[in-house]
């Protein structure tokens, strides 16, 4: 007995020996040594005043986020994880909160009683890697942050719009090729899991997109393809060329088709009738100090009976696109027949504060009338420079707008002139990041 007793120690002891350094070779392997976390502290307020539909409406949200990311290194240099948790607080709304896409609309409507925060875990997937012939191969599964991913993008406020699906590339000598498909989408203020759909709710099976792109140090390009599944079909070429050292000219070149499901929908519904197209041309001009950019645009999106068409940013409902032409804001300066000028300047007073200026202006024809859009906006952004303050950065922007008076985005004619209204917009982003480890 004796013996035994001392052959089950010694087994016991060296079973405990080799466990410990089965954990410690865990441990100490890529997948946790190459791990990271970050926590940022996001606080953002965004305001309109307009009176383009109605007399004067208020579009309001204010909220507190907080969002803690997880990247794990790569176990067997192949299989990785990566976790991303979002949070919101309501600080304070009014009605037509929902526009602003800070906080949850939990209801019916656009009531400030709906406004509330939400959490959710945005992004968890897991990710692959490897290499063939010098060519590095990347790919993930799961819900997931897609930005200017072929025609998929995605917009963040207290937390980006993320999507379910799976996503993956191929590069090498300066050449990438890549795609995704995607099902199901959280927005950028909900915690829902939704499904794609159309114009007027009913369901879209998928959002496919596939990219092409290839950069060197003056040159970059990319082309894009994608499709809702049987509802919209687009093609974008984006293409950036840097002159020398202070000068880079860019180009878009956007193109739409409508496919079945749409033309299915009733006119009131769509954007356009049969196809619709966005071209942007823009400049910029950047010394050590100051930069300016500037950008021209002109979009065609026809639509029958009377009716104003749009280009559409984005593929479907609950969805994002890829859109990074000057134009963007809203629906703004996308407007069938619409020419827009636009200009960016900012100056960089202290090395920790950076002020500048923005506008655009818009104009096309409705029933012979000539419509007028534009704004104005300054802006300022602080990034101390203090060990302690870093990871924070605050931003603040404010200006006003004039559009027109219009009946379901349409132009409302008084004797074949169309009618001034407007707005007064306001944003404030400070946000603090830093590493736990």
């Amino acid at each position: 007995m004796k013996r035994s007793a001392l052959s089950c120690l010694v087994a016991i002891s060296l079973f405990s020996t080799a466990a410990q350094a089965s954990v410690d070779d865990v441990l100490n392997s890529p997948f946790f040594s190459d791990s990271h976390a970050e926590l940022s502290l996001k606080n953002y307020w965004k305001y309109l005043k307009e009176d383009a539909a109605n007399p004067k409406e208020v579009h309001n949200a204010w909220g507190q986020g907080l969002a803690l990311g997880y990247q794990s290194g790569y176990l067997a240099d192949f299989i990785g994880v990566n976790l991303d948790y979002y949070s919101a607080v309501k600080l304070g709304a009014s009605d037509y909160f929902n526009t602003r896409g800070v906080l949850y609309n939990n209801g019916p409507g656009n009531s400030k009683e709906n406004a509330a925060g939400y959490s959710k875990v945005g992004q968890r997937y897991i990710k692959l890697k490897g290499d063939v012939g010098g060519a590095a191969l990347n790919a993930q599964a799961g819900w997931q942050v897609l930005r200017n991913y072929g025609v998929i993008s995605t917009s963040t406020r207290l937390s980006p719009t993320t999507y379910l699906g799976w996503s993956g590339g191929v590069s090498g000598a300066g050449l990438s090729l890549r795609g995704a498909y995607v099902e199901r989408s959280m927005d950028r203020n909900s915690p829902d899991s939704l499904r794609l759909q159309t114009n007027d709710g009913r369901y879209i099976n998928h959002l496919a997109s596939a990219e092409l792109s290839y950069e060197n140090k003056q040159f970059n390009g990319q082309l894009a393809y994608g499709e809702s599944q049987d509802y919209l079909r687009r093609q974008i070429l984006r293409v950036g060329y840097k002159a020398n050292e202070k000068l880079s000219l860019g180009s878009q070149i956007y193109t739409t088709q409508a496919l079945d499901e749409y033309k299915q929908m009733a006119l009131s519904k769509r954007n356009f009738d049969h196809n619709a197209n966005h071209f942007a041309l823009d400049a910029k001009w950047q010394e050590p100090l100051w930069s300016v950019k500037v950008g021209i645009a002109h979009t065609r999106a026809p639509k029958g009976d009377g009716q104003l068409g749009f280009y559409p940013r984005h593929m479907s409902k609950n969805s994002r696109g890829t859109f990074t032409s000057m134009a963007y804001a809203g629906e703004d300066y996308m407007r069938d027949g619409e020419t827009m000028l636009a200009t960016m300047a900012e100056y960089r007073i202290t090395p920790e504060f950076t002020a500048g200026l923005a506008g655009n202006v818009g104009q096309f024809s409705y029933q012979g009338a000539a419509v007028r859009t534009g704004e104005i906006n300054v802006f300022g952004r602080w990034a101390p420079s203090h060990p302690k303050l870093k990871n924070l950065t605050v931003f603040a922007m404010a200006g006003p707008g004039w559009s027109y008076k219009n009946s379901n985005k349409t132009p409302i004619l008084v004797d074949g002139h169309s009618q001034l209204s407007h707005s007064l917009s306001g944003e404030f982003i400070a946000e603090y990041r830093f590493k736990l480890f």
